[in-house]
This record gives C-alpha cells, structure tokens and sequence, in this order.
C-alpha cells in the first residue's frame, strides 16, 4: 500500500491558524474542515450544480446593442448569499470560490467569440466610496488573467447614481438606465471587439445601455458575460415580459 504524502509546513500553519481564528462557511457559517476552503462541502455541491453547462451558458435576450450574452451560473442560492457578502458585507474575497468556473467559461466564449479586451461594468462613485472595491472588476480580473486578455478599467465610468432598478420592468429599467455611463477615452475602444463583465442579469438594461455607449465611441462588437443570470421566477411580474429569440452574430 502506499504511503500518503507527509504534510507538508503549509498544512501545519493553516491548522493552526484555524485552531485560533476558524473558519467558517460564506453561506451556512458551519466552521469548516481543514480541506474546506470559503464553502462547506454540502454548499460547495449545491452551487456546483447551479453551474450551466456551455450549451446553456448563452442566453439570446433580446437586446438591441449586445450581440451574444452568456451567465456562469443560474441566480438562486447560495450564490445569491454569496453576492449578498461581497456587495453588503464587503467579502469581496469570496469571489474567489467562482474563479475557476468563471475563467472556464470565459475561454470557452473568447475562443469562440475573439475579443480585444475586457470591461466591467462600472459602479457610481458613491457605491464605490461605500463598498471600496466594484465586484464586476474583481471578475474582470478573473477572466483577463485566464484569457490573457487587456482588463479596461476607468474607460467606461458611471459617473451618476440611477434609481433602483428592483422593482422595475424592463422597459422601466431601459428609461432608468439611459445615459447612465459614459466612455472616457474613445480611442481605446474605437474598433475593438470588447466583452463586458457583471455580477448578475436581469432584464439585460444595464449591459446594454453600456453597450450602446462603447458602440457610439466606436466598438465593432460588444459581448456579455455575467457571473449569474436571473430565472423568471427571480422576477417581478411587471418584469416577466414574453421574448423572441435572436440568432447569435458573431460579426
């Protein structure tokens, strides 16, 4: 039989850090195993299967400036308490559970869909002050480092608060968002095929008024990921408006 391999100073250091400070689980605070990293191992399922798969990941919403749109995984818990700790709790270090998920798929959708660079889109400055971090950077991040793609920050800024958007339909959420960001340096878009990066998708409104400001500075294309897509359910039902599918243009 053979022997296991002795543990190494590293496993030492972190049982006894953990002896002092535990750690305990991102959703169910259950303190976790010395195996367990940020999710027990019953969370950690549950959000594996809220994962889709790549047939599934591209979502045809009908959006007039976005041409393909893709979501990492379906918004229900407990990714929906996960993104409650980062954005209220400031636990932005929990973004780091997604991150081989989210640089999967990012591969899979550059590799099919080559882009120049990447955008996240951006916060107010007043949520920035408050949360010290924008959680879609943080995944912008992510996916550049696996892609080996540009990360364009400061480019695309929202410079203005908006209302919130909860309760708001998607014509509501449309007319809410309009003008609500601006590029600073065209010329750092103008040609380019670009992917944009959020947290979650909703109706789609945000990314696609960003999507219309980066194609009046002079992006060729503009793609979507987002870390979660919303199901009808997570919707209100002045949200739950019936949609056409369209063909994926890949130009």
């Amino acid at each position: 039989m053979r022997k296991p391999p002795p543990a190494t100073f590293a496993c030492y250091k972190e049982a006894l850090i953990r002896i002092f400070y535990p750690e305990t689980c991102g959703v169910c605070r259950k303190i976790l195993r010395l195996n367990e990293m940020r999710l027990c191992e019953n969370c950690k399922e549950t959000l594996d299967r809220l994962e889709w798969p790549w047939e599934e990941a591209y979502h045809p919403a009908p959006l007039e400036h976005l041409s393909n749109t893709w979501a990492v995984y379906s918004y229900e818990s407990p990714l929906k308490e996960l993104l409650r700790a980062v954005k209220y709790s400031r636990k932005e270090y929990l973004l780091k559970i997604f991150q081989d998920s989210v640089s999967r798929l990012a591969l899979a959708v550059v590799s099919e869909y080559p882009c120049d660079a990447v955008l996240p889109i951006p916060i107010d400055p007043l949520k920035r002050l408050h949360r010290h971090f924008n959680q879609s950077e943080t995944l912008a991040r992510m996916v550049g480092k696996s892609t080996r793609l540009p990360v364009l920050k400061n480019i695309l800024v929202k410079p203005r608060m908006i209302h919130s958007q909860t309760s708001l339909s998607r014509r509501e959420r449309s007319i809410n968002t309009y003008g609500a960001f601006r590029v600073r340096a065209p010329r750092k878009v103008k040609g380019k095929k670009l992917l944009l990066l959020n947290d979650v998708f909703t109706t789609g409104s945000t990314a696609n008024e960003a999507a219309r400001i980066l194609k009046a500075a002079g992006a060729l294309r503009v793609d979507f990921l987002a870390l979660a897509r919303t199901g009808r359910s997570d919707l209100n039902p002045s949200q739950k408006e019936t949609a056409s599918s369209p063909d994926r243009r890949k130009a």
